[in-house]
């Protein structure tokens, strides 16, 4: 009799060594992609306030360039909602080097 607890407190240590782990990974693994999807959401609805500290952010680094002489004076296109900003494909780069 001694034997076979011996050998059920074999199979329940090697279980739990192996086994919690394994299960652990499992489940990381397969709520990983729900999480993921979960945070998108959220930062999407959210995703207002961040477009709007990014264009108070461009505006002052454009402020800065005007500043230092390194941005010419560029007629600026009215923002559409959903398209991204361009400049019109005519438009002169300087090539200066950095401040």
């Amino acid at each position: 009799m001694d034997h076979l607890a011996e050998s059920i407190t074999t199979i329940l240590v090697v279980g739990m060594v192996v086994g919690i782990p394994m299960l652990g990974l499992t489940v990381r693994f397969s709520l990983k992609p729900l999480v993921d999807a979960f945070i998108r959401l959220r930062e999407a609805q959210l995703g207002s306030t961040d477009t709007v500290l990014l264009r108070e952010r461009v505006a002052y680094l454009e402020r800065v360039l005007e500043a230092h002489g390194l941005l010419d004076e560029r007629q600026i296109l009215p923002s559409r909602q959903g398209t991204p900003e361009r400049l019109p494909s005519n438009v002169p780069l300087k090539d200066r080097e950095r401040v």
